[in-house]
């Protein structure tokens, strides 16, 4: 009996030091605290979002700095609400929101996804590491900050589009920035399913750790 409550008392700690992680990470991007983002992340770590696609946490964190000064005040709300733990692996996935403000054409506007920051941890020394971070989009919405001005979008254009990040693929296009339109997303359940599929193989103990 008193193994069963050492065991669920080490979940439910490995719980809360996971979603710490994870928020602290997003936190401290936003914030511009670049070191304690990049001690987040696992040296080996695999990041794949709307604009970056690589390998390596200090990579990631050096272009997310020089992103960051090219594009503005986009910031992270983030929820974290499912982990799993087997051993050193886990996996954790959280709800979240990315708000920005840009300008179309002299228009003012802001835009919001709804997606969810799925990551591998691994610890390593005691610590728990990020060894991915992936963005699973839901849908986004995009509109003036002032009602009465005209959201100035290209319709035919739009809907060439994935409806699960429509909005933020128009955006990045006005950046120079070509979104890739295969991402994970609820708008394609048989991908994403298999992604899932095999996360937990991994976190059943399939493959390196990182």
């Amino acid at each position: 009996m008193q193994t069963s409550r050492e065991a669920r008392l080490q979940n439910q700690f490995d719980r809360t030091e996971l979603f710490d992680l994870v928020r602290r990470e997003r936190f401290a991007r936003d914030q511009q605290r670049f070191g304690v983002m990049a001690a987040c992340f696992h040296r080996d770590a695999y990041v794949r979002t709307s604009w970056y696609d690589g390998t390596g946490g200090d990579a990631y964190v050096a272009a997310t700095r020089k992103w960051m000064s090219n594009t503005g005040n986009s910031k992270h709300w983030v929820f974290p609400a499912f982990a799993q733990v087997q051993g050193h692996r886990a996996t954790i996935e959280s709800p979240a929101m990315i708000f920005n403000r840009a300008r179309l054409e002299d228009i003012e506007i802001d835009f919001q996804v709804f997606c969810r920051f799925f990551s591998r941890a691994v610890r390593e020394d005691g610590d728990w590491k990020l060894a991915s971070f992936h963005v699973l989009f839901e849908r986004d919405v995009m509109g003036p900050t002032l009602a009465s001005d005209p959201l100035p979008i290209d319709r035919q254009l739009l809907d060439t589009m994935r409806p699960s990040y429509k909005f933020l693929s128009y955006i990045q296009r006005s950046r120079g920035v070509r979104v890739n339109q295969d991402l994970l997303g609820d708008d394609r359940p048989d991908q994403l399913a298999e992604f899932h599929a095999g996360e937990d193989r991994w976190l059943a103990g399939e493959g390196p750790v990182s």
